[in-house]
């Protein structure tokens, strides 16, 4: 017997700096973190959170830096949105990898906060909805 595994999906980046990104996450997102110490910093998305976990508080121990993956969030609103979330994003000094461009899987743009941690927002486009 199969049992389906419920609950709410969390993206956790690992970071130097919890404070100063959190303080980015939050210009960009425009809502602040519902929880937040000096060591973790939880965003929520709908059913999905996003948390900023201090590096070297992390068990078990990293053995890798942060920046090879991204919290990927798919926005209503085609193009615009992801050019007013490039903006914003722009705005809150975070670091513009990508502008906002076509890609297979639909419009997107790509920023990383200060330890390289990826951002990515996306419309995905009519092909893959």
């Amino acid at each position: 017997m199969t049992q389906a595994l419920t609950g709410a999906p969390y993206t956790l980046l690992y970071t130097d700096d919890v404070s100063r990104n959190a303080a980015k996450l939050e210009r960009f997102f425009g809502f602040a973190p519902v929880e937040y110490t000096p060591g973790f910093a939880l965003f929520f998305f709908g059913e999905g959170r996003l948390g900023l976990w201090k590096l070297d508080a992390v068990e078990p121990r990293v053995k890798v830096r942060p920046g090879a993956c991204e919290f990927a969030l798919s926005l209503d609103g085609g193009p615009a949105a992801v050019d007013a979330a490039a903006a914003r994003a722009f705005d809150a000094q975070m670091t513009i990898l990508q502008e906002p461009t076509e890609m297979d899987f639909g419009y997107t743009f790509v920023a990383a906060l200060d330890d390289g941690n990826r951002i990515r927002m996306f419309a995905r486009s009519q092909a893959s909805a």
